[in-house]
């Protein structure tokens, strides 16, 4: 089996293995090759839509309803030539002299930009509490009909820490509506008026915790400057307990001072002061 045709039979299957170990690397390296290709050819996989876009900012919305237990100290006038109406109420002669009010507040915020509304309008009708500065006038009876509306925005200089502070402008639109009855010995007459004016406001607000669900609030402003009143401004201070994650309560003081007069005479320069109690909403 030595012989020249085994040894040809041999050497042509050791060729035939060489040969077939060559395809096989080829084969392999080709199919390696296009795997390569392909994957290089494909885009990266795109991520979940929200990791490549920042989240979108969201409006947030809230409603304050409020009480303002206030009592009214100051001056009014209809007109020249009538004498000065100095008021003298407490809460109770201010209950006792209620028709009718409305106090309501709103704001909407996204990020730090801030928007605050505010309306109060009180109806009151009644002599007690009321003194006249001459006292030849045996009586004074004022029926009054008062219109605060309060616009603002602005924006949250602080809102990374736990403090809150928000700065804004906007403007108060006053309506006054009055009517003064003087019934003496000496005169026994009647007046009235309307007037409506809009004061510019600056205001600020500070939003600190207390701990865990109990908060402050600290709010002011300031307008008028002489292109409505002569001078408004009024504080707020509350502490706040949050009753869920949508509602907070709270419970403090207010102050609202307003200093008008016109040429006509008219004069109301009058502070109203008194606990205030609200509820928060979010929506």
């Amino acid at each position: 089996m030595n012989g020249p045709i085994f040894r040809g039979i041999r050497a042509g299957l050791f060729a035939l293995l060489l040969a077939s170990g060559a395809a096989a690397q080829a084969a392999t390296a080709d199919a390696a090759g296009e795997t390569a290709t392909s994957d290089a050819a494909q885009p990266p996989e795109a991520g979940p839509p929200d990791a490549q876009a920042p989240a979108k900012k969201k409006w947030e919305f809230a409603t304050i309803g409020y009480i303002f237990f206030a009592g009214a100290h100051g001056k009014t006038t209809p007109r020249d030539p009538f004498a000065p109406v100095t008021l003298d109420l407490s809460f109770h002669d201010v209950l006792k002299a209620f028709k009718f009010a409305f106090m309501g507040a709103a704001e909407a915020r996204n990020d730090r930009l801030v928007f605050l509304g505010d309306l109060m309008w009180v109806h009151l009708g009644e002599s007690q509490g009321l003194k006249i500065r001459d006292v030849n006038f045996a009586d004074v009876k004022i029926d009054s009909k008062t219109t605060a509306i309060t616009a603002l925005g602005g924006y949250r200089l602080a809102n990374k820490g736990p403090v809150v502070v928000d700065l804004m402008a906007g403007g108060r639109l006053n309506g006054n509506k009055q009517r003064v009855d003087y019934h003496g010995t000496l005169i026994d007459v009647s007046a009235s008026v309307s007037k409506t004016w809009i004061d510019p406001i600056v205001a600020t607000r500070i939003i600190a915790p207390l701990g865990g669900k109990f908060s402050t609030t600290f709010y002011g402003d300031i307008g008028g400057f002489g292109i409505g009143s002569k001078l408004t401004w009024q504080g707020v201070a509350t502490a706040n307990y949050q009753i869920n994650h949508k509602m907070t309560l709270g419970a403090g003081w207010r102050y609202f001072k307003i200093n008008y007069r016109d040429n006509d005479g008219f004069k109301y320069d009058v502070a109203q002061s008194g606990p205030i109690l609200s509820l928060r909403t979010v929506f």
